[in-house]
C-alpha cells in the first residue's frame, strides 16, 4: 500500500512539476550531449530501480556525478518511511501548523507574531503599533518552501496604519486570507554582509536516538540572491557548515542544475563564503536540541534558525525535512547514517 501511495504522490507532483523535469532535461541536453528524451527516461528509470523522485536524477547530477551511489542515497521512498517512523503522526500538526508552532516554541522565538484567525480590526492595529519597524511577514499556516509567504510594508501616518500603500481598514479582509503575522526579523549584521536583499536563515537538523539524545546531523546555510527569499527552491544557494566550530565549509551551491555548479564567492556580494564564521553558534545549537525536547515523539526535525544581533530565532520546524539540501552539503549520501537510528 506505501508504495502504491508513493507512486501516486510521484505521479502527481511530476506532473505538477512536468515544466521543471522538460526544463533540466534540455539543460541536460546542452551540457552532456545527449538526446532530451534520453535523460527523461532516466530520470523515470532511477525511480522504478531506486526510489528517486524523477526530480532527484537531476537535482543529485546522477549522470554527471560519477561517484553517486543510489545505495547510499537517501531517495525520497526511504525519506518517506524514515519520517513516518520517527516522528509520532500525532505529534506532527506542531509542525506542520504554523500557528501551533509559535504556540509552542514561542520561547525560543526572538520574534513576536500574531494568529490572524478571529483578529478584529482594533486589535489588529493596537499590535502593529506595538511593532517596531517598516516591515511585517505574514503567512499561511501551512506554507512550506518560501510560499504563501509575503513580506509587507507598514507605513505609519497622522494616526494611520497603511499596509503596501493601503489603509488598514482596507486592506483588513486580504490580510485575513492568511493566517499569520510576524515582526519581520532583523538579522546580524554578518548575515548582511554575505547577502541582503532577505532573511537568510540556517537549517539545522536533529535526530533523537534511542537514548533520548539529540543528535545534530549537519548544518547549511541558505543565502537568497537577488530575491526576497533565501528558500533553496526560490533560487537561492546553500553552503554547508562546520558544525563544531559554526564556520562555512566548502563552497555554496543550488538545488537546480545551473552553470556554474558552484559558488566559492556569493554570486552578488562576492564574499567569500569558505571559511566565513557565524555568530551565536553555541547558543544556536544549544536552542535547537531544548526546542528538540518539547515534542520529543517528533524525533527529527529540520529547524530553520535565524540569527539577530542578540540571538538566533526559531523560523520554523519541517518535521519531513529535505535530504537533499543535506547530500549536497555533504558531498555523499546519507542513507546508511539514517539507518542507524530506525
Amino acid at each position: 500500500m506505501e508504495k502504491i501511495r508513493f507512486f501516486i504522490y510521484v505521479v502527481l507532483s511530476s506532473l505538477k512539476h512536468w515544466k521543471k523535469l522538460i526544463s533540466y532535461s534540455r539543460f541536460y541536453k546542452q551540457k552532456y550531449k545527449r538526446s532530451v528524451y534520453y535523460f527523461f527516461y532516466m530520470a523515470w528509470l532511477h525511480y522504478l530501480k531506486f526510489g528517486m523522485h524523477p526530480l532527484d536524477y537531476f537535482y543529485a547530477d546522477v549522470y554527471g556525478n560519477k561517484e553517486f551511489d543510489p545505495r547510499e542515497h537517501a531517495n525520497t521512498f526511504f525519506m518517506y518511511k524514515f519520517h513516518k517512523k520517527l516522528n509520532n503522526r500525532a505529534f506532527v500538526k506542531y509542525f506542520s501548523d504554523k500557528r501551533l508552532f509559535n504556540k509552542y516554541f514561542k520561547a525560543y522565538m526572538g520574534h513576536q507574531n500574531l494568529n490572524l484567525k478571529n483578529i478584529t480590526l482594533k486589535e489588529l492595529e493596537e499590535w502593529i503599533e506595538n511593532i517596531k519597524g517598516e516591515h511585517l511577514m505574514i503567512k499561511k499556516a501551512n506554507s512550506v518552501g518560501g510560499f504563501g509567504v509575503r513580506k509587507l510594508d507598514i507605513k505609519r501616518e497622522k494616526g494611520l496604519i497603511y499596509v503596501n500603500g493601503k489603509e488598514l481598514k482596507d486592506a483588513f479582509h486580504s490580510l485575513k486570507k492568511y493566517d499569520l503575522l510576524e515582526e519581520f526579523v532583523v538579522q546580524h549584521e554578518k548575515f548582511n554582509r554575505l547577502n541582503p536583499s532577505c532573511l537568510n536563515t540556517i537549517r539545522v537538523v536533529t535526530i533523537i536516538d534511542k537514548y533520548n539524545k539529540v543528535n545534530i546531523l549537519g548544518a547549511v546555510l541558505r543565502l537568497g540572491v537577488n530575491n526576497d527569499k533565501d528558500n533553496f527552491h526560490s533560487g537561492g544557494i546553500a553552503v554547508n557548515i562546520d558544525v563544531d566550530t559554526g564556520c562555512l565549509s566548502g563552497d555554496g551551491f543550488k538545488l537546480a542544475p545551473s552553470e556554474p555548479e558552484f559558488f566559492t564567492k556569493h554570486p552578488t556580494t562576492q564574499v567569500v563564503l569558505d571559511g566565513y564564521s557565524l555568530p551565536h553558534w553555541d547558543l544556536l545549537i544549544s536552542t535547537v536540541k531544548k526546542a528538540s525536547s518539547i515534542f520529543p515523539q517528533a524525533r527529527t526535525i529540520g529547524w530553520d534558525v535565524a540569527i539577530t544581533a542578540n540571538e538566533p530565532t526559531l523560523i520554523e520546524g519541517n518535521h519531513d525535512w529535505n535530504k537533499l539540501i543535506m547530500e549536497k552539503a555533504f558531498k555523499r549520501g546519507i542513507r546508511k547514517e539514517l539507518e542507524a537510528y530506525l
